[in-house]
């Protein structure tokens, strides 16, 4: 018996695209992200006196521990680790959509892609579409 496909909503298309967007710069996004938990913003301390803290201080395992628990950290991780298994199974067409779509500078949308590629417009949307869905399947969408 195979597994049924679940057909991707235009909806569910678009978010695949924000995804794909995000995963170009999943590597800054993951150092933000880790940099905001290793160096929180704390209000400035006017307590001049005071007595001692009865924490103990383990920095290095408070950081880790945050980190492990921080849910939108857990989220880039996982979205990097779809993201690179999505396109290691990129065919070299595949490969060249991403690179226009997503690597350029110039911003093309798909139709753009299609006429540089060659595509009529119906045949690019049917390439996004699987294009997509590895990235779909990685993430447990489809």
């Amino acid at each position: 018996m195979g597994v049924a496909s679940i057909e991707l909503s235009k909806r569910k298309l678009g978010y695949l695209e924000e995804l794909y967007s995000d995963y170009t710069d999943i590597d800054h996004l993951i150092a933000i992200r880790r940099d905001e938990i290793d160096h929180p913003w704390r209000e400035k301390d006017t307590n001049t006196g005071g007595g001692r803290s009865s924490h103990v201080s383990r920095p290095q395992e408070e950081i880790v521990i945050k980190r492990e628990n921080d849910i939108r950290l857990q989220w880039l991780l996982k979205l990097q680790k779809a993201g690179d298994k999505a396109v290691e199974q990129f065919t070299d067409e595949q490969q060249r959509m991403y690179e226009l779509k997503y690597l350029s500078n110039d911003y093309y949308d798909w139709d753009i892609v299609g006429d540089i590629m060659g595509y009529s417009r119906a045949t690019i949307y049917r390439k996004r579409y699987k294009f997509l869905e590895l990235l779909g399947k990685q993430i447990g969408y489809c």
